[in-house]
């Protein structure tokens, strides 16, 4: 899975049905379809901020961009459908969990070998239940949970901070 840079004719990659700034953004499980969805903004002249996609399948932005300590925070969007939707994923050769896992996987290495980040960290909403096992798989653990951190379904929310550094 690659990589490359932004167009405007990505654009519709950038809106869906996920959690603001989530590390891994797939669409909630209890997600209403009546819900606005959500859509981050095109890429502008900001020097602490990447974005990138794999074509058709997702968005990868890296923000916050800290070039000194070498860290950023992640945000994963695939396209709505991608990543809850076993037709979606098997259309790219595998399930679910493969196709998030290759994201991941992808991102990680990106930022590592392209922007020579050496820690890369996110946002995670529990109570959105996201599968963590691809995040898991890539090497980002659990570092902290902050009270009220979001506000999801009607009600504030804790949020928990996921990250990876890179060793090496």
């Amino acid at each position: 899975m690659r990589l490359v840079a932004y167009r405007s004719s990505d654009a519709p990659l950038l809106t869906g049905y996920r959690l603001p700034d989530e590390l891994l953004g797939v669409r909630p499980a209890d997600w209403s379809d009546t819900a606005e969805p959500h859509r981050i903004s095109e890429p502008r002249e900001r020097r602490d901020e990447r974005l990138y996609v794999v074509r058709d399948i997702a968005y990868v932005r890296y923000t916050e961009i800290d070039w000194a300590s070498g860290q950023a925070r992640l945000e994963i969007g695939p396209r709505a459908g991608e990543g809850r939707d076993d037709l979606g994923a098997r259309e790219h050769g595998g399930h679910e969990g493969d196709l998030l896992g290759a994201l991941v996987d992808a991102a990680v290495m990106h930022g590592r070998r392209v922007l020579n980040l050496r820690r890369l960290h996110g946002w995670v909403t529990p109570a959105a239940r996201p599968p963590l096992a691809p995040l898991r798989a890539a090497g980002f653990a659990w570092e902290a949970v902050v009270p009220r951190g979001c506000w999801y379904a009607g009600a504030e929310v804790e949020r928990e901070i996921w990250g990876l550094v890179a060793h090496g």
